[in-house]
């Protein structure tokens, strides 16, 4: 019976895992959004697929998504970026030990309105940023919800339960202010004015 080195069986183990973007079990990762260029205070969701050496899809991969400028856009555990200044960052998925990325243009707010909606039962996005005197947008589905403040020297009026309307606020005051939808815990937002 022919004995191998040690070494040798170890580099062939290394090589039959894969996940290091070469060899038979390699994926290759793909970044998508519907749009990638927002003003401040918008977001988009980005989605990553993973496919094997076949083009296949692999599911059932974790993911870790990172912005090249948090500074410029912020991107959540479930890859929904938020644009927060001017410029451009790029939007980088890791999913099995390979990258895929997505250029991200964030433009400026000149109406210094921005739109908050309300998917299923959180706010996005989930950080607003506007300037001082700029106006949050909030628009309620036909579920039913509030936004409520916590208190703070500047926050605005709550809004109470509603439904199927927009409600705006206007942010006068520098400074970061947090809400929350009280009849649906852990739906929370926060507001930066600049």
């Amino acid at each position: 019976m022919r004995k191998f080195p040690a070494l040798s069986l170890m580099a062939f183990a290394l090589a039959a895992c894969g996940g290091d973007g070469t060899g038979p079990n390699a994926i290759t990762v793909t970044v998508s959004s519907p749009i990638t260029t927002v003003i401040v205070g918008a977001s988009a969701q980005f989605t990553a697929t993973a496919r094997d050496a076949n083009g296949s899809i692999v599911t059932n991969v974790p993911t870790e998504w990172t912005s090249s400028a948090p500074t410029i856009a912020t991107v959540s555990e479930t890859g929904l970026v938020s644009g927060v200044a001017a410029g451009q960052a790029t939007i980088t998925a890791k999913m099995g030990g390979s990258n895929g990325s997505l250029a991200f243009t964030v433009q400026p707010n000149p109406s210094g309105s921005v739109l908050v909606t309300m998917p299923g039962f959180s706010f996005a996005p989930f950080t607003t940023t506007i300037n001082r005197g700029g106006t949050v947008v909030y628009e309620f589905p036909s579920e039913p919800h509030n936004v409520i403040f916590n208190a703070a020297n500047g926050a605005p009026q709550d809004i109470q339960i509603t439904a199927n309307r927009r409600v705006p606020r206007t942010f006068n005051v520098s400074g970061n202010f947090p809400y929350d939808c009280t009849i649906h815990p852990g739906m929370s937002g926060v507001v930066i004015v600049r």
